[in-house]
């Protein structure tokens, strides 16, 4: 109910905002554009951050505002608090904050020596005061120099490696899950620097393997960024936590509100040559130029925050903070064309509504399929629920379905559909998951609990030489997993590789020598003979 609130209050500022800009006609209308903006609607019922990141980026804007146009210091230290808050929140808006400064710098000019003064001290304290405490408290309490989080060089390298698509949060060669994905990528940077790590340290491990990626794959690098960058202004919305767009049909609530981004962003684009140029003749430094300053800034920081996004990777969440500030300039072209059919000047009302027709077309086309995989990933998620309520004929024929088409290509696929299998263990079950397990190893050749259930099932039907190649394959991915290690002896010892079996049983007792595995492993090589 509070981001309720906060969602309703933002459509509110929203219409400050664009008042402020451009008049009260377009601030109504750019209240109204976020008002019937379905993904606004939709983030208000979830827990997730663009509720209050948008609320403060929309106060920290107004309060800057109102700030310069009436010479008051303690507005410019609010407006730099909500900021400052916002950074804590997602750290990439710590790239406008120069930016912000400096516009407070140029306003400071024109005050009044000691008004000025306060005006940047303040602005600077209230955009410095909460990363500035959080490092503290990250230093004290977690031992590490760390301004905000300390995940940035993982997100980094997310969107910047050799498999990345721009869009999927996972780190290849890890779990795709929260924690699963945490621990990997932790596990990963302390293997190759063969020490415990601090967060930052693991980081800073990340962060340099994506500047690698970069310096010695410029061509692919460029490519990607490219790619990121359609992503992000493109009207199709890339999932992260759940599939949204494809679940909307769901929800007559949202189905019902049909504005998308695409339309939103051409006709903000068709705004920005009007925002861009001074064509009043009032003398400068009055209120028409500080209304342009701001409209600049506002300009400054969509064009930073895009940069920086596309610089990781893109989802749609990341870019809905933008939405507000977007819909002023749609709302400013959308005043100004009912403005020229007034007045009848039709060719220039034309133009607009043509290039505004021709960006929104471009930006609707799916060309990189985002659509087609979130319907998958919304069936997918059904054969999940099929399979958790014991329904394992349905989640089989759903997922089935679902490895057929090709429609989604990830592990999770494959390792729900062997589970499922392995729930109803019909008779031609374990054959099924044995089959399942090899057509995901040719798309994912390291991942660990495929080669598990590969090596399973090549062991029962007595395929000792795939099983051994598989289960040492998973070793080298998780060297002090006893059970696999108790697996790779029992096949060595089917083999007669003694050798090899007490060089397994070796190894498992270094990892845990009370483990009852280790025991059956000593029995039977003791039952071996010399």
């Amino acid at each position: 109910m509070l981001q309720v609130v906060l969602g309703s209050l933002s459509c509110a500022l929203a219409y400050g905002i664009g008042a402020k800009c451009y008049g009260q006609r377009v601030g109504i209308v750019t209240g109204l554009l976020c008002a019937l903006y379905w993904v606004l609607a939709y983030f208000d019922a979830q827990f997730l951050q663009p509720v209050l990141l948008i609320f403060l980026l929309l106060v920290g804007f107004l309060f800057l505002f109102t700030s310069a146009e009436r010479g008051d210091p303690r507005r410019a230290g609010l407006g730099g608090l909500a900021f400052g808050l916002y950074s804590i929140t997602r750290p990439e808006i710590l790239l406008f904050f120069p930016l912000a400064l400096w516009w407070a710098y140029r306003i400071a000019r024109s005050l009044p020596r000691s008004v000025g003064r306060w005006f940047l001290i303040l602005l600077l304290l209230g955009l410095a005061a909460p990363p500035a405490l959080v490092a503290l408290r990250n230093s004290f309490v977690g031992r590490d120099w760390v301004i905000i989080a300390s995940p940035g060089g993982v997100n980094f390298y997310i969107g910047n490696n050799p498999e990345s698509n721009g869009m999927q949060a996972v780190v290849p060669g890890t779990r795709a899950t929260w924690w699963g994905g945490y621990e990997d990528t932790r596990a990963i940077a302390e293997r190759a620097s063969g020490r415990s790590l601090k967060p930052s340290e693991v980081s800073d491990y990340w962060f340099r393997r994506g500047v690698t990626f970069i310096r010695e794959r410029p061509s692919e690098w460029l490519v990607l960024t490219l790619r990121k960058a359609a992503l992000f202004i493109g009207n199709v919305e890339i999932p992260n936590n759940e599939p949204y767009e494809a679940q909307r049909r769901s929800y007559w609530s949202l189905r019902s509100i049909p504005l998308g981004f695409g339309v939103l962003f051409a006709l903000f684009l068709v705004s920005l040559p009007h925002a861009l140029t001074r064509r009043s003749k009032a003398p400068r430094g009055g209120e028409d130029d500080l209304r342009r300053g701001f409209m600049k800034l506002i300009l400054q920081c969509v064009l930073v925050y895009s940069l920086v996004v596309v610089a990781f990777f893109v989802t749609g969440r990341f870019r809905v903070p933008l939405v507000p500030l977007i819909a002023v300039g749609a709302a400013a072209t959308l005043v100004r064309l009912v403005d020229f059919f007034r007045r009848r000047r039709f060719p220039v009302a034309g133009a607009m509504l043509a290039a505004a027709v021709l960006i929104t077309g471009t930006l609707n086309a799916d060309y990189f399929s985002v659509r087609r995989a979130t319907r998958g990933f919304v069936e997918y998620t059904s054969a999940l629920d099929a399979l958790e309520s014991g329904d394992t004929d349905t989640a089989i024929s759903r997922l089935e379905a679902i490895r057929r088409s090709g429609v989604i290509r990830t592990p999770e696929v494959y390792l729900a559909l062997a589970r499922a299998y392995i729930a109803r263990d019909g008779p031609r079950d374990r054959v099924a998951v044995l089959e399942v397990a090899e057509d995901g190893l040719r798309f994912f050749p390291d991942e660990a609990e495929l080669l598990w259930y590969s090596c399973l099932g090549h062991l029962v039907a007595k395929n000792l030489d795939n099983s051994r190649t598989r289960i040492e394959h998973y070793l080298t991915l998780r060297p002090n997993d006893v059970r696999a290690l108790r697996i790779a002896f029992s096949v060595a010892m089917a083999q007669g590789r003694l050798a090899d079996a007490r060089a397994f049983l070796s190894r498992a007792e270094m990892v845990d020598p009370a483990n009852p595995l280790v025991g059956q492993m000593r029995r039977e090589l003791g039952a071996a003979g010399p």
